[in-house]
């Protein structure tokens, strides 16, 4: 199964922030509706429009994201408070957190919640040092991170890494590096999944939806089982079906088929 983080409740994003602060109960619940029928599997929450109202925020969001779906909801800050205060709202099977990393507070901050909430997490390759350009400092984070994890009793199955896009526009060949980690990180740790933001790799280039359909490809080849992603946009989950048909990862193509006979084609 392909995990799908559905990305469109955003509050960075004008529209998503407008329409919260409204309290426009209409349009969030249209949002979710539209993304599950897409195929999403989660349904992300991100509610850092203003870190000064992001907890009272994530609270509107995620009543009233809980009662338009059953899926699983993904929370998406770096604040341990707005974090808490969704999941005391609602837990559910499959919830994620997202994210952690292998920065000391974000370890601190973070870490309990994932054990004693039970959920899943994101674990994004960087640590206080920042954000490595190579290979060979994502996968001694990746590495670090899943030590550093099921040292505290977080099995693998419940992590999905990021190793960071970072945009071809300024970051010419980083997408190679992606890849190898995310095979090495699959061969290593068989077990643990990926999760990484796709829509990264278009940033500053137009017609953005051409490059993020190509790289989803190229990352279900080099063994990726989940994006945070926008359902919705044209073709992408297009791309997605037809990229597992044709790598023998959905036997007899049913999965795209059943996909074409519910529309999501």
């Amino acid at each position: 199964m392909f995990t799908i983080i559905a990305e469109r409740l955003n509050m960075t994003r004008s529209r998503i922030r407008e329409e919260v602060w409204k309290r426009n109960t209409e349009y969030i619940v249209e949002q979710v509706r539209i993304q599950e029928q897409a195929g999403a599997t989660h349904i992300d929450i991100n509610a850092g429009g203003d870190p000064s109202r992001e907890v009272e925020d994530m609270k509107w969001l995620t009543q009233v994201v809980s009662e338009a779906t059953l899926l699983p909801l993904c929370f998406d800050s770096s604040g341990p408070q707005a974090l808490q205060a969704g999941l005391e709202l609602c837990c559910r099977p499959g919830t994620i957190i997202n994210s952690i990393t292998g920065e000391k507070n974000r370890i601190q901050g973070i870490l309990p919640m994932v054990q004693s909430f039970g959920t899943g997490v994101v674990c994004l390759t960087m640590d206080d040092q920042g954000m490595p350009e190579d290979l060979e400092g994502r996968l001694r984070l990746t590495r670090h991170l899943a030590c550093m994890l099921q040292e505290n009793g977080i099995g693998l199955d419940r992590v999905y890494f990021d190793p960071l896009v970072r945009p071809a526009s300024t970051n010419p060949g980083q997408a190679h590096y992606i890849l190898e980690t995310i095979r090495t990180a699959k061969h290593e740790f068989p077990e643990s999944h990926i999760a990484l933001g796709l829509s990264n790799i278009s940033f500053g280039v137009p017609a953005r939806n051409n490059l993020n359909k190509a790289f989803l490809a190229m990352l279900v080849a080099a063994g990726a089982d989940g994006a945070i992603v926008d359902p919705c946009e044209s073709g992408m989950m297009n791309a997605l079906f037809s990229s597992r048909a044709v790598l023998g990862l959905d036997e007899y193509c049913m999965e795209y088929i059943t996909a074409h006979r519910e529309g999501k084609l």
